[in-house]
Formats: structure tokens, C-alpha cells, sequence
């Protein structure tokens, strides 16, 4: 499994290394969040959540949804990324002469 990010942004094949927990996308070491939520436990009287935080896997993008934060689309700035490519070829291309 390859990362997701790392081909919608850059088209690279980057070898995964975990999941995100929220949208199964593979991520690199590069792309992954890890976060360690409290857990909570409906319970009666006595202690409602584990003693240590969890380990969660998150990518960029759901991560960001989480705290509420909005973050462009990897593949949007792939596309940015390649016209600002585009322009700059077009502008450093030699031009014929106007006959």
C-alpha cells in the first residue's frame, strides 16, 4: 500500500506504514498524525474512562477536520502546483520570431 497524500500531492509512490483511522487512506511517516484521546466509558458509578489515553492514527486532513481547521485538498495543490510549473515553462520557452 502506497501513501495517499504523497501521490495526490506530488504523484509519488511512497510505501505506507499506517491507516488512517478515520478515512483508511495509507500514509508515510511524513503524512500520519498521531493523537492519544482520553477514552470514555458509559458506566455506572466509578471510573468512566481508561487509565492511559489511546494511540490514534490520523491523516492530515482528518486531523484537521477534527480540531476544526480547513486545509486544501492534496490533490488541488497538485494541481496549483503544476500551473505554476506550466506558467513558468511558457515564460522561460523561446519564442519565434514574428514573420
Amino acid at each position: 500500500m502506497n501513501c495517499y497524500d504523497c501521490y495526490a500531492s506530488e504523484g509519488a509512490d511512497t510505501a505506507a506504514v499506517a491507516v488512517c483511522r478515520s478515512c483508511n487512506s495509507g500514509l508515510c511517516p511524513g503524512h500520519l498524525r498521531v493523537t492519544r484521546p482520553t477514552v470514555h466509558r458509559v458506566n455506572g458509578t466509578g471510573v468512566s474512562h481508561a487509565p492511559s489515553p489511546a494511540r490514534q492514527v490520523l491523516c492530515a486532513t482528518c486531523h484537521a477536520a477534527a480540531q476544526g481547521v480547513a486545509l486544501p485538498a492534496p490533490s488541488a495543490e497538485r494541481a496549483e502546483r503544476a500551473e505554476r510549473t506550466d506558467r513558468a515553462a511558457d515564460r522561460t520557452a523561446p519564442r519565434s520570431p514574428v514573420t
